[in-house]
């Protein structure tokens, strides 16, 4: 066990077709916890041969999990925390792929969770997630006024226990906590996991923790532009598939956790807006995404999950 984890803290890692920040998450990874389990989805040979090299290089300390075909996120990331909890962690990190965590963000985690008054009230603790830009990393997004949500940046050094929602990527979840709310939505395959997951943890009466010094390296996306009116505009893209899973998913974390949380429906009115606009506006394949968008909804009205072509 390392200095830097005093606890039996255990990463998950779920891979399909790696690029080489895997091989930059890892050599910082190793350093901070007891074990890592990596889920792979279904890569090709290239990639497996490179994991086992890894799992050779580091010995028990990494232990591999070869799906032959690709489960999914939250199958693969439900694959990990078995073998994490079999293996008694008392802390369970999950990482994307392109995650690269911070050479303390671990301990600053962990050093929040210590001194946080009310540590049984502990649902997960998040860090900051930035670019590779090396800015002021993304906002988070905690309780506002009366039942809404607002979106601000967390101060280096500080802890905020009203996190309405987090990214799962960089987490750090007690092993009690998972044990008690369950598994991650397998049936979603991708998107909006994370806020099912917060929803579950928040109706549970457990809080989630945003910590300022806890800060981890993630891929937000291809940035493009294009010119509207004679001014540029930026904006990130989705192709249809991931279309029709984040607008399924969140209609169905809508109308399982809308009531108790009014606040993420009016977050997510806005961003609904904003995502049709933009692409209407800028994108490319517009009618191969509204289909998407709109298969989308009528099946997570219809309580559908699972993998779908489109």
């Amino acid at each position: 066990m390392s200095e830097t984890a005093p606890m039996n803290v255990i990463a998950i890692v779920v891979t399909y077709g790696p690029d080489d920040r895997l091989d930059c998450q890892l050599d910082t990874l190793a350093c901070q916890v007891s074990t890592i389990w990596i889920v792979d989805n279904g890569s090709d040979e290239e990639t497996i041969d490179r994991l086992q090299s890894h799992e050779r290089a580091l010995g028990p300390r990494l232990n591999l999990i070869l799906n032959e075909a690709n489960q999914g996120l939250a199958a693969a990331q439900n694959q990990g925390i078995a073998a994490a909890l079999g293996d008694g962690a008392d802390w369970l990190l999950l990482l994307d792929q392109d995650s690269i965590p911070a050479k303390d963000m671990i301990s600053q985690l962990l050093c929040a969770a210590e001194n946080y008054d009310c540590p049984e009230r502990i649902g997960f603790l998040s860090p900051i997630h930035g670019d590779d830009t090396g800015g002021t990393g993304s906002p988070v997004y905690a309780h506002g006024y009366g039942m809404g949500i607002k979106r601000y940046w967390l101060a280096e050094g500080e802890v905020d226990d009203g996190l309405a929602f987090a990214m799962a990527s960089g987490c750090l979840v007690p092993a009690d906590r998972l044990r008690e709310i369950g598994n991650m939505a397998a049936d979603f395959w991708i998107d909006y996991i994370d806020y099912d997951f917060s929803f579950r943890i928040r109706r549970a009466g457990y809080r989630i923790l945003g910590v300022g010094s806890a800060r981890l390296r993630h891929r937000l996306g291809e940035t493009h532009s294009r010119k509207v009116l004679g001014l540029s505009v930026g904006y990130r893209t989705h192709p249809a598939f991931r279309r029709y899973t984040i607008y399924r998913n969140r209609v169905r974390v809508m109308r399982a956790h809308g009531i108790q949380f009014p606040g993420f429906l009016a977050f997510e009115a806005l961003s609904i807006t904003k995502d049709l606009a933009r692409l209407l506006l800028v994108e490319d394949d517009k009618l191969e995404k509204l289909r998407a968008i709109i298969i989308g909804v009528w099946d997570g009205l219809n309580g559908r999950g699972g993998f779908r072509k489109i």
